[in-house]
């Protein structure tokens, strides 16, 4: 995947307050402690990658539900769309479109 979540230039921060379970906090911090960052840049990484995640679900399930183009979904999944279409076979996806489709559009060229 593109180095988009992380190489975006950092614009200005706002500082914000959550609470987190306990155990959650523990595994972010052992997260932290084994990739070497501090509390505050492990929670950071952690909410952009779920973000990208939940980002390219979500393109994923409009795109194959038909509501939106595999262009538009790479779009909204911030991935080229060579990179959304390898994301869409790596989940299993499986195109409607036939040998048949292809040779009937062949015709028309």
């Amino acid at each position: 995947m593109q180095c988009y979540w992380r190489c975006i230039k950092m614009g200005e921060s706002q500082a914000i307050g959550i609470r987190l379970d306990n155990n959650l906090l523990k595994r972010v911090d052992k997260m932290g402690e084994e990739e070497k960052l501090d509390r505050s840049t492990a929670i950071r990484v952690l909410i952009e990658e779920g973000y990208a995640s939940r980002s390219r679900k979500k393109a994923a399930k409009d795109y194959t539900a038909g509501k939106i183009t595999m262009g538009k979904a790479a779009e909204k999944a911030v991935m080229t769309l060579w990179e959304f279409e390898q994301y869409l076979i790596s989940t299993g996806y499986k195109s409607q479109y036939s040998i048949s489709d292809l040779m009937e559009e062949a015709k028309k060229i």
